[in-house]
């Protein structure tokens, strides 16, 4: 039986080969804002973004549209900066429209431009809305997100010594329902509380319900391709006790309607998203739609509480909360169950996870990302190094061994099947095994492939920087250093391989180094610096496992 490890190598291609594949569709830039506006042409209605009161259809009917005074009047922009958030909100329907991110820049060269997370513009859209839907689906009694409110300042600011900041916004009813929300901004936080406080001052009961969406266009700002990376999921999530995707083509064709309790609803991009988080213990139905706005097709996902009655005279508060943020993994988890499976690691999370735990557990001890990815290469090695030992013996060994193969083979010649049982007779008599050079190789793939998502979607990593020329370990090496001197130490670990005696493998074993050198260098710079590192520690190990071996081989001759 001949060497087997070119059909692993050979496998490794294929598997990087695909990862390379999803990493050109996930990082193809999307279609324009331009080309989007363009593809639809019907006037768009102000009103189906509205979901209806009726607990049965939550989806399917849309509120009346707010009255011809208050359309002409235009609301005003408030804005908000605390030391995490740079926010405006408009007192039409007192919703975000603009969010941006001061501590996380959009690009390593744009260290003072914030990350524009959120926006409203006439080519994309991308919003957080809320408001109250009364009974009788009528905007005149309860204020949806179309309704004017009133703010007493257009600028406010989180000082120095506070800890919190709220932002009031006040609406007055004819039928004297008054309606406070309050934002509530903590320093240090991507959490946002919104409370709603109801008072109904009129002479009637009143009765509805709260609602709290999202919006957006399917595309982005243009200037958000900045960022190293595009996006790797873009698109609706929701936790119904399991994270669950919801994309832009499943909205327009199969609308959400359900019953959850203690969930969440998102839109969740690359690195980033905005969350509503409603309170626990109480069922919400939640929803998605599509709708034709003024920058084309926009979708939505959003939830409803259930009904609050108020007779004259009482008052009532709700209260929910927002994430507008990074997808930072251990605050998301302590906000809400499943919030932090919005960073996806793919089918090998179950090992991604620990990686991802170790690794920022170094991180907090050495304080660079770079030196941590090291020390973690140094720890699975040493975790696998049993395991690699015993390999290396094997190859070891079968190197000893390639005289002898060679013998058998001008020996027997083309007559593959006495060769083939020459070959493992004699893999029996000197107690090889030839697979077990293989071993290393399968585990590392699924460990390769849980790191590559760690590096790839950890917004911890994004434009972390290394020493010298590495400013971002989340992108590519752009001078390519790093895998130039991968393809290098590959090149030494074969020559510590026993070579293939088939000359089509020999050639095929020749061309990989250049090939992965390739594959390698669209990869992140952290990725790779992982890869190199494992090889120079696999190099040192094989190499003294091989002299030993050979050395032992010379003494029994």
């Amino acid at each position: 039986m001949d060497n087997l490890r070119p059909l692993l190598y050979i496998s490794l291609v294929f598997v990087l080969f695909l990862i390379w594949q999803a990493w050109q569709q996930d990082h193809r830039p999307p279609p324009s804002p331009q080309a989007l506006s363009q593809q639809t042409t019907a006037s768009p209605n102000h009103t189906q973004d509205i979901p209806s009161a009726s607990v049965n259809r939550p989806t399917r009917s849309a509120a009346t549209p707010p009255s011809t005074a208050s359309q002409s009047r235009a609301g005003r922009i408030v804005h908000i900066k605390t030391d995490t958030l740079d926010l405006e909100i408009d007192t039409r329907g007192a919703g975000i429209v603009q969010a941006l991110l001061p501590t996380y820049p959009v690009a390593v060269s744009k260290p003072h431009d914030p990350y524009p997370l959120m926006y409203d513009t006439a080519n994309a859209v991308f919003v957080a809305q809320s408001g109250l839907l009364s009974a009788d689906n009528s905007s005149a009694t309860a204020p949806n997100h179309y309704a004017l409110y009133t703010a007493a300042k257009s600028n406010y600011v989180m000082s120095n010594g506070e800890k919190t900041l709220s932002v009031p916004f006040t609406w007055v009813g004819p039928n004297g329902v008054k309606v406070t929300k309050t934002y509530v901004f903590h320093r240090g936080s991507f959490v946002v509380n919104v409370n709603y406080t109801i008072h109904n001052t009129g002479h009637q009961n009143w009765s509805g319900s709260a609602y709290a969406q999202i919006k957006r266009s399917p595309s982005g700002q243009s200037y958000n391709l900045l960022d190293a990376h595009s996006h790797s999921y873009l698109g609706a999530a929701y936790y119904d006790g399991s994270y669950q995707k919801s994309g832009f083509d499943g909205m327009a064709k199969n609308p959400l309607s359900k019953t959850v309790k203690d969930g969440w609803v998102a839109m969740v991009e690359h690195y980033f998203l905005v969350a509503w988080i409603p309170p626990r213990g109480v069922d919400y139905q939640f929803y998605t739609r599509a709708v034709h706005g003024q920058s084309g097709e926009q979708y939505l996902i959003g939830f409803r509480s259930p009904t609050l009655s108020l007779a004259p005279g009482q008052s009532s508060s709700l209260d929910t909360r927002m994430w507008v943020g990074p997808e930072l993994q251990g605050h998301l988890a302590q906000v809400a169950p499943g919030l932090d499976l919005t960073t996806g690691y793919g089918i090998f999370t179950f090992i991604a996870k620990p990686l991802y735990w170790l690794l920022s557990k170094i991180h907090s001890f050495v304080g660079n990302w770079g030196w941590s990815i090291i020390i973690l290469t140094l720890l699975i090695k040493l975790a696998f190094y049993k395991l690699s030992e015993t390999s290396y013996r094997s190859m070891a060994r079968m190197r000893t061994l390639q005289p002898k193969m060679k013998a058998l083979k001008d020996r027997f010649g083309d007559d593959r099947q006495k060769l083939s049982q020459a070959t493992m007779e004699l893999y029996k008599k000197e107690k090889v095994n030839p697979l077990g050079g293989c071993l290393p190789m399968i585990v590392q793939i699924p460990v390769f492939i849980a790191l590559y998502w760690v590096l790839l979607e950890s917004v911890e990593l994004r434009q972390a920087p290394f020493i010298f020329w590495i400013h971002n370990l989340a992108a590519k090496d752009p001078y390519y250093v790093l895998p130039l001197l991968m393809g290098v130490t590959m090149f030494l670990q074969q020559r510590l391989n026993p070579a293939p005696l088939d000359p089509l493998q020999k050639k095929v074993m020749s061309i990989l180094p250049l090939a992965f050198t390739v594959f390698f260098a669209f990869f992140p710079s952290g990725l790779v610096l992982y890869w190199l590192t494992n090889n120079i520690l696999s190099i040192a190990q094989q190499w003294v496992i091989t002299k030993r071996i050979e050395k032992a081989a010379a003494a029994v001759d």
